[in-house]
Order: C-alpha cells, then sequence, then structure tokens
C-alpha cells in the first residue's frame, strides 16, 4: 500500500513554512508522495476574499517542481460551494481504492477545529490525521473531540504528533509584506516571489 500525505489549506500564497510541513511529513511518516490540495471556498473563511483559485493553484504548482514526491491537485478547486476534506478523501479513495493509505497533515493549532468540520468522524474512518506541532508548541486541546470523534479516534490522533522545525511565517504576514512594498525573498519560493509580483497580486 502506497503511503500518501495530504495537505490541504487556501495557500494565499503558499510559502517555505508549508514547504518545510510537508518535507517533515514525508520523511518521518515514510511517506512516498505528498498531495497539495488548494481549497476552492475553505467552509472556516466563507467571509474572507481570497486570491483567485487559478493563481493560487498556479503558486502551488511553481513551489512544489523541485520536488518528485510533492504534487498540486485542483480537486477541490473543480468543484462548487465550500471545500469539504471529507469530498476529497472520497474522491481519492474512489480512484485509488484501497491503493493509497492517506494521511491528513494539520498543525496542531487546528487540532481543536476538527470537532466543526463537516462530518469529521467519518474523515478520521476513511484516512489518518497526522498533528506537527512547533518546538515548544503544545498539542493542541482535544477535548471539543470528544462526542464528535470516538476515544479510540482521538487516541489514534494524539498518538501521531511530531515536531517540525520553528518557521514564524505565514500567508497574511507575506501579504502585509507584498501591500507594503516589502520584500517577501526566502518566505516563499523564488518562483512564487517572481509570480506574486507578476501578477501584481496582493495589492
Amino acid at each position: 500500500m502506497t503511503k500518501v500525505g495530504l495537505l490541504g489549506g487556501s495557500f494565499d500564497p503558499v510559502h517555505v513554512g508549508h514547504l518545510v510541513l510537508a518535507e517533515q511529513a514525508r520523511e518521518q511518516l515514510g511517506l512516498e508522495h505528498v498531495l497539495f490540495v488548494p481549497s476552492c471556498v475553505p467552509p472556516h473563511k466563507l467571509d474572507k476574499q481570497l486570491a483567485p483559485a487559478e493563481h493560487r493553484l498556479r503558486m502551488v504548482e511553481l513551489a512544489v517542481a523541485g520536488n518528485p514526491a510533492f504534487e498540486a491537485r485542483d480537486l477541490e478547486l473543480r468543484r462548487e460551494g465550500p471545500s469539504y476534506s471529507l469530498d476529497t478523501v472520497r474522491e481519492l479513495r474512489a480512484a485509488r481504492g484501497e491503493a493509497w493509505d492517506l494521511y491528513f497533515v494539520i498543525g496542531a493549532d487546528t487540532l481543536p477545529e476538527l470537532a466543526t468540520w463537516h462530518r469529521v468522524a467519518e474523515l478520521a474512518e476513511l484516512c489518518k490525521f497526522v498533528v506537527f506541532s512547533r518546538p515548544g508548541q503544545r498539542l493542541g486541546d482535544v477535548e471539543p473531540l470528544r462526542g464528535v470523534l470516538g476515544e479510540e479516534q482521538i487516541a489514534a490522533i494524539a498518538g501521531r504528533c511530531f515536531e517540525m522545525p520553528r518557521m514564524d511565517v505565514s500567508s497574511t504576514q507575506i501579504r502585509r509584506r507584498v501591500r507594503e512594498g516589502r520584500s517577501i525573498r526566502y518566505l516563499v519560493p523564488e518562483p512564487v516571489r517572481r509570480y506574486i509580483l507578476d501578477c501584481e497580486l496582493y495589492r
């Protein structure tokens, strides 16, 4: 069975922190592939204005081009309405059957939010959640998951926690720096930096 990681997000824009997270997951879990899946309309960001989907996908494609284990997928961008992870995992399962062992990679700060995800109990049956935290960061509170996930599911998630190098970079920070006319060199891969400037994104 092929071990495949799934990293979702708005990627507005994708940055070096995303790439470090994906590489840590690949190395520590022994993944053969890591799929980057930009969301079309993140359910928790319905009120946020994102860069057009085609730009966010292209930036991810540019960012992952140098790593043969990384791949950009437009699964959620081809669907209308909110981007539910359950639909994405189901689509991958339908295409690959039992050939793929799916690992859904999230940050520790996302863990408490899982309780609000669309039919997360079903999702947890179809893939394995893996939690990555920064050095010194506490594992997110699992209490909100009780009553939503079973105790065995919660224990399995808590048992798949890893530490990644500290990367103090965020998409919000990058967008702000672009608006302010400040450099984003080394915060994003160079092809992504050029794309942002050439397309005049985040001005």
